[in-house]
């Protein structure tokens, strides 16, 4: 695509003082020391239900696969010939992947309960798994809306190998869900907490928005803030996700979806009312919606890119707002660079001496090439 950057170049002072630059803040954060293991299906985590879940994974067969039994079926039956050496091979390499459709989607499952564990902390990984399982076995199921393409045979063959999983309930006693907090959970809340009591220093009502990289991430961190008692009387939390859907997530992981209470037109409605003042936010926030600024970012997950740093940052135009980054210790993030790279393409596009190249110059006509006319015989 062809474009011209403009910028405006009359009454720039006047317009300086109604853009609010977030002032740039980062936090550290110590890794778990189980963070360097093999992930997700060989590890010891702190999670109870992470284990136990792990372990009924890792004793499955694929053969009792429904979708296995029905493809054998039908490769016995072939004649030989082209349809059933593409059987066949479909077949084996489905089999070298594990990658039927529940076999998949338990597999998202684990590996989302590990990040979490990792991430936040081992009472959001236990709350996470239980609550699942738990939507999943509820009477009618989730499956109806969620894995529309599923066979009745494939639901059955998960449930029952979720029905394996010996959860235990998770404790809202405050101790444990205390206990149960990652470094990197300790010093979001640190975080978040310590720009509130700055905004409401200054006579000024807090507003704050966390984006996070993960969907399921999102969702446990906005549990467990709702729950911690550092943080459960001061936050009104809410949610945002993407309404995407992709057509090859096909598992029982967009189950996710019905632990949502609010749609994203209601939870934006109560952030600009003032009924919340937090959210937990997927990258949808930052673009494509209208969210009021706010008055601080925290960014959970570092940005991908310049336009994901820049379009978050972006949120928090409130006068004296910040923009926070969390980085783990001794990490040199990016963002950085992409600072400094933002600071050099301001100056440009505010240099009065650019040459912009307005005009097109057209391709000379060749003198070899004989002029086209059509005649049309009645008229001329």
């Amino acid at each position: 695509m062809d474009a011209t950057i403009r910028s405006t170049r009359l009454n720039r002072d006047e317009l300086a003082k109604h853009v609010h630059r977030p002032v740039f803040k980062r936090v550290e954060y110590q890794e778990p020391a189980y963070i360097k293991q093999s992930f997700p299906f060989d590890c010891q985590l702190p999670s109870y239900n992470f284990m136990v879940l792990q372990e009924v994974i890792n004793s499955m067969d694929i053969e009792n696969d429904p979708f296995i039994k029905q493809s054998r079926a039908r490769l016995a039956r072939l004649p030989p010939g082209s349809s059933r050496n593409q059987l066949d091979q479909k077949l084996s390499k489905i089999l070298a992947k594990q990658d039927t459709s529940t076999h998949r989607g338990l597999r998202e499952f684990l590996t989302a309960a590990s990040a979490i564990c990792v991430d936040i902390g081992p009472w959001a990984a236990d709350w996470y798994v239980s609550k699942v399982i738990e939507k999943a076995k509820a009477a009618g199921g989730p499956f109806q809306h969620v894995v529309r393409r599923w066979q009745d045979t494939e639901k059955h063959y998960l449930l029952e190998a979720l029905g394996r999983v010996s959860i235990i309930p998770v404790s809202y006693d405050p101790v444990e869900i205390c206990a149960g907090c990652n470094d990197r959970l300790n010093v979001l809340i640190e975080a978040v907490m310590n720009e509130k009591m700055d905004f409401e220093s200054n006579d000024m009502e807090f507003s704050g928005i966390v984006f996070v990289t993960r969907r399921d991430a999102v969702i446990a961190l906005a549990e467990v803030l709702r729950h911690h008692p550092f943080t459960k009387d001061t936050f009104r939390v809410g949610t945002l996700l993407g309404n995407s859907y992709d057509s090859r997530r096909t598992s029982f992981l967009d189950i996710t979806r019905s632990l949502i209470t609010q749609t994203t037109a209601e939870t934006l409605a109560d952030f600009k009312l003032g009924y919340k003042n937090l959210i937990v936010s997927t990258s949808v926030a930052e673009e494509g919606i209208d969210v009021q600024s706010c008055c601080s970012v925290i960014r959970w997950d570092l940005p991908q890119n310049m336009i994901s740093w820049a379009q978050s940052r972006g949120r928090a135009r409130k006068k004296k707002s910040t923009f926070v980054i969390m980085t783990e210790a001794g990490q040199d993030p990016s963002v950085l660079r992409w600072e400094e790279m933002e600071r050099r393409m301001v100056e440009l596009y505010n240099d009065p001496s650019r040459d912009f190249q307005e005009e097109v110059e057209e391709p000379e006509d060749s003198d070899d090439e004989e002029e086209m006319v059509f005649r049309v015989e009645k008229t001329g």
